[in-house]
């Protein structure tokens, strides 16, 4: 039963990942819109009316637990205003190290504290034998992320783009510090969700199914993640004069279409991971992280590669990919293997 239950669990983990690295793929036909449009209408989907709505649509007592638990719902909430904050400095390294570099120094963070966070804070507890297997399952999903990113640094090399950021460059510090802490901010998010357990737990006992029980602990964390994720895009769109882009002009229907299915698509992977982990326990927000950030990467960089990102690339960083992806397929089945057999 116990088995049962955990392939159960993880079953919905891994489609909530492949949800997660497919809900930027909308995004490359959008090319009437700027960045910020895009990311208004998809936070506004992703983080405030979807999230909102499922609640009180599939768990009525929502309302209810939040405000009897105001305490730690305004704890989530801050968590959620830190994690925003992540977000958005995350777009900030990418300008100032490029995509290969900063990917391996905030998704390596995420991957580490988000999965150790749970532990440290004391909500998860595990043996040595489990500690042990979980560190070597992390530590194959670290260094395919290091292959990644290097794999992709040549793979642009080949491909004659010109990249000026590097990582040891004359004034680099700051740009990796702005990542490092990008990546630990990042890392609430998973953190918010192991913290607001007992909201879970209080929302089954009322006769919420396991998936709308964790939009109790998601509705906080995601409008506090609003301040920043809705907020920056605001002021950018405020700063142009470029609010009736939003509504207006050519490809309007098509760019609120794409956007809002990015929403569908990563609320949908939150939704997913979150009732995946609640099935299988309180563990589940440890090897369930750690299933969920290796199953989203390895989507996404499946989409890289059918989207013609590596067209041209050379033989040298296929390779480094293709041995990336074995490593990361590698640290999937430990970790799986490890959850299942407990």
């Amino acid at each position: 039963m116990i088995f049962g239950t955990s392939i159960k669990g993880m079953t919905a983990i891994v489609i909530g990942g492949l949800s997660s690295g497919s809900f930027p793929v909308p995004s490359k036909r959008i090319v009437t819109r700027k960045w910020e449009h895009i990311w208004l209408v998809y936070s506004f989907w992703a983080m405030g009316l979807l999230p909102v709505g499922f609640g009180l649509l599939f768990c009525q007592e929502m309302p209810r637990l939040l405000t009897q638990n105001a305490g730690l719902s305004f704890e989530l909430a801050i968590i959620g205003v830190l994690w925003g904050l992540g977000a958005l400095l995350f777009g900030v390294s990418l300008v100032r190290l490029g995509i290969a570099i900063s990917n391996a120094i905030v998704v390596g963070i995420v991957v580490l504290l988000g999965t150790l966070g749970p532990i440290a804070v004391g909500v998860v507890h595990l043996d040595l034998k489990q500690l042990i297997w979980l560190i070597e399952g992390l530590s194959l999903l670290v260094m395919s992320l290091l292959l990644c990113a290097l794999a992709s640094v040549r793979r642009d090399r080949a491909q004659g783009i010109v990249t000026t950021n590097s990582l040891f460059q004359a004034g680099s510090g700051g740009a990796i510090l702005v990542a490092v802490v990008s990546g630990v901010l990042s890392s609430l998010l998973n953190i918010g969700f192991a913290l607001g357990a007992p909201l879970s737990e209080k929302a089954k006992a009322v006769g919420c199914s396991a998936l709308s029980a964790s939009v109790v602990i998601w509705v906080p964390v995601l409008l506090g993640a609003l301040v920043f994720n809705m907020g920056y895009p605001a002021y950018l769109i405020t700063r142009t004069s470029s609010w009736t882009s939003l509504f207006c002009g050519d490809g309007t229907a098509d760019y609120w279409y794409r956007s809002s299915l990015m929403g569908v698509l990563w609320f949908g992977a939150v939704l997913l991971y979150g009732g995946g982990a609640s099935i299988i326990g309180r563990s589940g927000a440890v090897y369930g992280w750690a299933l969920f950030t290796a199953t989203t990467i390895l989507t996404s960089n499946v989409w890289g590669v059918l989207t013609g990102e590596w067209k041209g690339a050379g033989g040298q960083p296929k390779i480094l990919m293709w041995l990336s992806a074995s490593l990361l397929v590698g640290a999937f089945v430990i970790i799986a293997a490890q959850q299942a057999s407990g």
